[in-house]
């Protein structure tokens, strides 16, 4: 009997909560097969998750507090569909994980979070200017771009409302990819991200700037790094897309224009300390400016996809005698096709190519690669 008044008591108390907060569960699984020829290491093949979109299941719920005041929360975990194991070790909620008030003003929010000029989290307001959506090896953006799958903790943003279709978004992370704050505010590492974003009848256009500020001892990346005598890094982004006539064809073009960046772009995330000792102790890094073209055409249920993307770039920080410029060229063709609004198949190809300081022997990013699979949302 006791066991039963306290099941009533509990499931009582939770139906006034779920009265209260309106609270829905959602996720994505994603799994295919991946297969990856690279000129400097071993051809692979293997089932793979996370081709299209990282494998996640979060919540996400709001509370209507009057006078036009809502109160909202995300909280979305990562996982790997092909093993189930969770997609970073020591946090439940890595994806995101904020709080948020939202009202006639605007929205002021908390948490961990992606940059608006990214592709992650639910503040992403960068992924659909290109065709395979920061997806896909090297056939997305993150082969030529810096800070596309990037997440923040310990960050302040607000965004404005919408006017004339134009929207502002300005966020703030007090220790930018580490997790831990410093006692010493000068210890830690920063992260700032302004984006105006217009959407007009057929008609897309975002600018954005992000800036890392290096603190003076602090964890870069989990590498335990010393950033003290690190220059300050900047990234400019420009994109658009146009679908003419609101028809089946939609255009896409973007620039991203970096200074000393500690990486050549997202794609190489794995690649960016082949020259760990020279980045650990050089005050400059990465300058560099890509730019792509991408299509998309719909037939059917069927979209069709192409891009290519080229960067140009230097070393900053090579030593003497030896030339650090870069370039790095990358083509990604493909097709989405839609069994329905929550489920898709995906077959994407991509090939990329460096030439000067990303052309060297232990370098594994010439590659092609080749993903086929399943996405599907609920």
């Amino acid at each position: 009997m006791k066991k039963t008044l306290t099941t009533a008591a509990v499931l009582s108390a939770l139906s006034c909560v779920a009265s209260a907060t309106e609270v829905t569960l959602y996720g994505v699984v994603d799994t295919g097969f991946t297969y990856q020829h690279t000129e400097g290491g071993d051809d692979s093949f293997a089932m793979t998750s996370g081709n299209y979109a990282g494998p996640r299941f979060g919540f996400k719920g709001t509370e209507d507090l009057g006078d036009n005041l809502t109160l909202g929360f995300v909280l979305e975990a990562g996982f790997n569909s092909d093993t189930g194991a969770q997609g970073e070790d020591g946090k439940i909620f890595n994806r995101e994980s904020q709080i948020y008030l939202s009202g006639d003003w605007g929205t002021l929010g908390f948490g961990r979070v992606g940059g608006f000029s990214s592709g992650m989290s639910s503040l992403s307001w960068y992924w659909d200017f290109e065709p395979f959506e920061t997806g896909y090896v090297d056939a997305g953006i993150q082969a030529s771009q810096v800070n596309v799958w990037n997440v923040h903790s310990n960050t302040i943003y607000y965004v404005s409302p919408t006017f004339a279709g134009a929207k502002l978004g300005v966020q703030y992370s007090l220790t930018n990819e580490a997790d831990d704050e410093n006692v010493r505010w000068v210890n830690n590492s920063k992260w700032l991200n302004v984006a105006l974003r217009w959407d007009g009848n057929n008609v897309k256009v975002i600018g954005a700037v992000e800036a890392e500020f290096y603190g003076d001892s602090s964890e870069y990346y989990g590498t335990g790094y010393d950033t003290k005598n690190w220059e300050d890094a900047f990234s400019y982004k420009l994109a658009a897309t146009w679908t003419p006539g609101g028809g089946a064809t939609t255009l896409y073009a973007g620039l991203n224009y970096f200074t000393n960046n500690r990486r050549m772009s997202d794609a190489n995330w794995n690649e960016y300390d082949f020259d760990s000792d020279l980045l650990k102790t050089s005050s400059d890094a990465y300058d560099a400016i890509s730019g792509f073209l991408g299509v998309r055409y719909t037939v059917g249920s069927a979209n069709w996809l192409a891009q290519v993307q080229y960067q140009d770039g230097e070393f900053e920080g090579a030593p003497s005698g030896q030339d650090g410029d870069f370039k790095r060229y990358a083509v990604g063709l493909g097709c989405h096709y839609y069994f329905s609004n929550r489920t898709m198949g995906y077959a994407v190809v991509s090939w990329a190519k460096g030439e000067g300081w990303l052309n060297k022997d232990e370098n594994t990013t010439n590659r092609t690669a080749a993903s086929i699979g399943l996405t599907h949302s609920f």
